[in-house]
């Protein structure tokens, strides 16, 4: 086997066991149905990784990982020039883009989520970090911690797709939807810009009171 070859069957590999892992979960799922659905022996599969923790722990990392990629492109684009309006749409929309075209991350996170004790956590800590940074002038404008705001943000953009086949049915909304997806980003932007504006409001009545006191 080739190099080149070797990477295709792991990738092919870590690709079955994503969809198996978000369908079935950790426990719910083989080394043997793995190498079933990559069209490998069981054998294979353990060569590559080992055991099955182990490849879980690779498909996590990898699925994060993509999310990581996608986000990143968000903060580098216009970011000279990009107001912290801009920065909270950008943010907004590459994550909803993200979660509307990648069909197994979300279930995948949720069924971690779920555990006991895991390292996804552990995963997060650079894209959160990230996030916080990116976003800190809305949040200081809108008068609110930045951790607080990427939770909120995460939040709405994460529920849809948490919940595309309970809630949203029920509401008659698909979350993958483009529509939809695109009516979102506008109404989560419009709830930044809403904060940031109040919070501007807020400190310049502030200023006002302190400076008539004063005087």
């Amino acid at each position: 086997m080739t190099a080149r070859d070797g990477e295709r069957t792991r990738e092919t590999i870590l690709a079955a066991a994503e969809e198996l892992f978000a369908g079935r979960g950790f426990e719910g799922t083989s080394m043997q149905q793995i190498g079933k659905a990559a069209g490998v022996a069981r054998s294979t599969a353990a060569y590559f990784f080992g055991s099955k923790r182990a490849l879980y722990e690779a498909v996590l990392a990898r699925a994060v990982a993509r999310a990581e990629d996608a986000m990143a492109r968000a903060y580098a684009e216009g970011e000279e020039h990009r107001t912290s309006e801009d920065a909270v749409e950008s943010y907004v929309g590459a994550l909803l883009d993200f979660l509307g075209r990648d069909h197994t991350f979300v279930r995948l996170i949720q069924r971690e989520a779920l555990g006991d004790g895991s390292r996804v956590a552990e995963f997060f800590d650079r894209p959160v970090a990230d996030a916080v940074a990116a976003l800190a002038p809305a949040a200081e404008q809108a008068g609110i911690p930045p951790q607080r705001l990427v939770l909120d943000l995460v939040a709405l953009c994460w529920y849809p797709f948490a919940h595309e086949r309970t809630v949203m049915p029920a509401l008659g909304i698909d979350a993958r939807d483009p529509a939809f997806l695109d009516e979102q980003k506008r109404h989560l932007g419009s709830l930044v810009r809403a904060l940031t504006r109040q919070g501007s409001e807020r400190r310049s009545h502030d200023s006002d009171h302190v400076a008539t006191t004063s005087g």
